[in-house]
């Protein structure tokens, strides 16, 4: 009877991991809690399965900031990773698309398109900045910001991951992947 239930669990215990480990294939750059909300599993089960996954090297977790993000295996190169990881980010996602719409863009004009205050855009752009992301570049009395990079990088992992995104900016982005 032990037995039973002990093969049953293991079995359990696994089914858990490769839901996991499917659900981190499927949306690379994840973080602890999106992960933990869209398969509705208690906060200590992901933490113990994430590390399980972590140290059998199905997945890789790399911390950006206060989010630690996952990825599967090391498919994706550290850009990549650093892409998609701004990809999940609402308002670094919405400027770094605007700017790839919109090449050395200021940031008023930053701050008028996302709605939020000159100092949190100064904040983020810092960030992208800081990931590598985006280039400042002062002129005068304002601070350009552009694009670093292959815009058709950042096009194409939106595109395959996050594709409700994509279907908003579509028609608009189109032309950097041609």
């Amino acid at each position: 009877m032990q037995t039973a239930r002990t093969v049953e669990a293991v079995q359990s215990e696994h089914s858990r991991r490769i839901r996991i480990l499917e659900f981190v294939e499927t949306n690379p750059g994840s973080h602890f809690r999106r992960i933990k909300r869209e398969l509705g599993l208690p906060m200590g089960v992901l933490q113990y399965h994430l590390y399980r996954l972590e140290k059998e090297k199905n997945i890789v977790g790399i911390r950006r900031g206060l989010y630690k993000r996952f990825y599967p295996r090391l498919d994706f190169e550290a850009e990549q990773q650093t892409i998609l990881g701004v990809l999940f980010q609402e308002t670094e996602r919405d400027l770094l698309l605007y700017l790839l719409e919109n090449p050395n863009t200021i940031q008023k004009e930053l701050s008028e398109y996302a709605r939020i205050s000159s100092s949190s855009t100064h904040w983020h752009m810092k960030r992208l900045v800081r990931a590598g992301l985006v280039d400042a570049k002062r002129k005068g009395g304002f601070v350009y910001y552009t694009v670093k990079g292959e815009p058709a990088r950042i096009v194409e992992l939106l595109k395959n991951y996050h594709p409700r995104i994509w279907d908003r900016w579509a028609e608009r982005l189109a032309d950097l992947l041609t």
